[in-house]
Order: C-alpha cells, then structure tokens, then sequence
C-alpha cells in the first residue's frame, strides 16, 4: 500500500489526469477530474490536440527544418498552479506552460518529423489558448548577391519630393518616388520569391544614380522579415522600362553577418575642368597616384586615410575622362574635386575639376564576411 507523503489539504482539489502527473504527487492524492472541473488549468489541456492540429495547418506553407513553440495562457491558469504549490509545498516536474508547449511540439514533431530547436528555430509557434488562436513567425533569412544596373536608377528609394516621405496622392501614399530603384527592384524580387513584405538591405558602397554599374556588380546584403519560403535563385533579374537590375552570385547565408568586408572599386569618372589641361599633367596624374595615401577629412566623423591604387586620364579639351581604382568609402566626387581629400586629382592637374559622372566597373572584396 503506498502511504501519501502529502497533507490532506491535497483532497480539497481536483485535478485533471495531466494536471495531478505534473504535481509529482503519488497516485490518490488528488480526485481526478476531466475538463471544466480541473482546478488549474479547467480543461485547457484537453485542447492541445486541437490546438496542435491548428498549429500544423498554420505552418504547412512554410519552408523550415526546426521550430520551438511558446503557449500564452488564459489569465489565472499559472496562479492557480503556483497557489496549490505553495500551500501543498509541492515542487512539481514542470510547469503548465511548459507541459503545455512540449505537448504541442511533441504532436508536430510526430506529424511533420521536424526537430525542436530552441536556440535557433526556423519557425516559431505561438499557441494562444485564451483567444484559441496559433500565430507563426519566421526566422529572417539572410541573402548575398551582386547587383549591376543601368543608368538613371537610384540605389535606395528617395523620398517622394512632393511629400517628403509623408504620404500624398502622387507617391500613392507610399512616401517615396515611383521610378524604380535598385531597393525597391530587388525588395519585390526577393519578396516573391520568399513571400516576405518587407527586406532590409546593406549595401558595400554605394554610386549615383546617373552611374552604371557593370557586371561582376556591386555586393549586398538582403535581410528578408519572415519568409514563407527560404530558398533564392543564385541569378535573377528585375525587368522595367528603360532596363533591368541584374543580381548574380546570389547564396543564402547562414545568419545575419556581424562584419563586412572592406572593399576596392574600379570607376570610370567623367569631369569638366575650369581649364584645359595639358599632357604633361595627366603623366603626372599617372605618377602621382600609384597606390598611394590620401586624407578624407569626413564630415561629422574622425578623418581616415584611404588608399588610391591608381589612376590615368585622358582628356580633349576641358573634357577630362579618368580611369581609377579606389579604396571602399572613398567618395568619387570629393576625391575629383578635392573637396575634403588630399591630394585630389583637382590638387595634381592644378586646375579645379568637378565630376559630372562615373560608373563603377569592378567591385574587388578583401575579406569574407563574418558570422
């Protein structure tokens, strides 16, 4: 005969079968009840089966290989459990929220023959048993490619210059201009592919709208919220009037990089200067930079030393057209002009020259990014 080691207060409650195996009592020690009557949780774990057949039909459009599941709980459930505990000392083997969510997870897992990963699920499910509801998010998945495009398309969405970002009739409420961006035509492209709404992009560098970039393309890096689906093409393109955005490269990563890598870029500049300049003068553009150091006093930042690797030019009449292969973050512009960076290629040809454009022909990555 087994002899309760529990006080006789334990015959005052009734618990359903799941409930009394929690308490870590022995068997008598409480009335066993079913449904309503139970004294904690008052039928809520009669309702996992369902609730888990609730969860599967919710994630059965997703791409995952392992979730965890999370349960809110009615008001008072967790209460009731912690009073019974504390006026009965009982320690128990687990909480009801956390038999609750290992019940659900334990009938997915059976059904789907997915794995339970709490550190780093795919998927995580959120049993909701006071509106009777199950809510899925997605852990973000992250993309790196290259991107080249045409002339005229902005990288980053500008903001609609009727609004200001506000919202109007003439941006359709969206608060930035309709003309195609590479954002926007790579936020379209990745999200139907993904069925995400929304994609957060880092970029290495950046150009003018008026620059081409030529293929093997600018690198970047796509965080897409909540994906359905987690798999990308390694070549895509995003076709619109006047030409496409073109990525190549494409590979999904395993998880959000904590560094990226420095970078040198290939350009193309086309300038005007004030003056003409002569042949001797474009030897000495030449002589100068050939991988050597130039100071960007940034503004509203520390000043940095870049590196100028090289550069040549050729020029017909105050037409000067310059090829050169530049540090990451060394602005194209200023580095003509000269404006905040010394020596600048106005400083050698000794004459002021503005940049009226220029494309990037390579992007050269020194590094791997870091996980």
């Amino acid at each position: 005969m087994v002899t309760s080691s529990l006080p006789a207060a334990v015959h005052g409650y009734k618990l359903c079968q799941q409930c009394t195996v929690r308490q870590g009592g022995e068997p008598g020690d409480f009335e066993v009840v079913s449904g309503d009557s139970c004294f904690v949780c008052r039928g809520l774990m009669d309702r996992v089966p369902s609730m888990a057949k609730e969860a599967l039909r919710r994630v059965r459009r997703y791409d995952y290989s392992t979730f965890s599941v999370g349960v809110s709980l009615p008001e008072g459930v967790q209460e009731r459990e912690d009073e019974l505990r504390s006026e009965l000392k009982l320690k128990g083997s687990e909480t009801i929220r956390t038999q609750a969510a290992k019940a659900v997870a334990v009938l997915m897992s059976a059904a789907t023959r997915k794995h339970v990963d709490k550190l780093k699920p795919d998927l995580t499910v959120l049993v909701d048993f006071t509106a009777d509801e199950v809510h899925v998010s997605s852990r973000p998945a992250f993309f790196y490619g290259r991107y080249t495009k045409p002339p005229g398309v902005s990288q980053r969405r500008e903001l609609c210059h009727h609004c200001s970002g506000s919202g109007c009739s003439k941006c359709r409420n969206t608060g930035f201009e309709r003309r195609p961006s590479v954002e926007s035509e790579l936020q379209r492209k990745l999200g139907s592919y993904s069925g995400s709404e929304k994609v957060v992009f880092t970029w290495l560098g950046s150009e003018d709208r008026e620059s081409r970039v030529y293929p093997p393309g600018r690198p970047f890096v796509a965080e897409v919220k909540n994906p359905v689906k987690r798999r990308f093409p390694r070549r895509f393109a995003a076709r619109f009037r006047g030409g496409q955005v073109a990525v190549s490269s494409g590979r999904t990563l395993p998880s959000k990089p904590v560094g990226l890598p420095k970078f040198r870029f290939r350009t193309k500049i086309y300038g005007v200067s004030s003056s003409k300049v002569d042949g001797g003068r474009l030897d000495e553009l030449k002589k100068r930079f050939r991988k050597i150091s130039v100071d960007f006093d940034r503004p509203h930042d520390r000043s940095t030393t870049k590196t100028v690797y090289r550069a040549t030019g050729r020029a017909a009449g105050r037409r000067i057209v310059i090829d050169a292969e530049l540090d990451g973050g060394l602005p194209v512009k200023r580095f003509v002009s000269g404006e905040l960076v010394s020596p600048s290629v106005s400083e050698v040809l000794g004459t002021q020259v503005f940049c009226r454009s220029f494309d990037i022909l390579g992007v050269t990555q020194l590094g791997e990014l870091r996980f």
